[in-house]
């Protein structure tokens, strides 16, 4: 009985292994910094629909945004389709300094990806 049921617990986390390495193409990660005008930002994806080459495409037109400095967590309206973006303002350039993109709710994130100047 103790013989089989190791088995089975051999076997279980054999498939446990093999799944999690099938699907692995693209997951979360902290993207390397970028320069843009003259300053650095750090972005990264969260969920596992981005790579940091697509993301960084967005982030770096939504950081060319003009934006309301008058408040925080700006909506932004140019973001992917189906995604929720809000940026913080820079009240000196009115540009999106640091801001999100997700889908799902702010307290839990589907997928998306994330931004800050350094």
């Amino acid at each position: 009985m103790n013989r089989t049921l190791a088995a089975l617990v051999v076997v279980a986390s054999l498939c446990l292994a093999a799944a999690s390495t099938a699907g692995a193409g693209r997951a979360a990660a902290v993207c390397p910094s970028f320069k843009q005008g003259g300053r650095t930002y750090r972005w990264e994806t969260i969920g596992n629909s981005w790579t940091c080459k697509s993301a960084k495409t967005w982030v770096v037109k939504l950081i060319g945004d003009h934006i309301h400095s008058s408040t925080k967590n700006v909506p932004l309206t140019n973001g992917p389709r189906g995604y929720h973006c809000f940026a913080e303002p820079d009240s000196r350039r009115g540009r999106a300094t640091s801001g999100t993109c997700f889908k799902g709710t702010l307290a839990f994130p589907g997928t998306g990806f994330a931004w800050f100047e350094a």
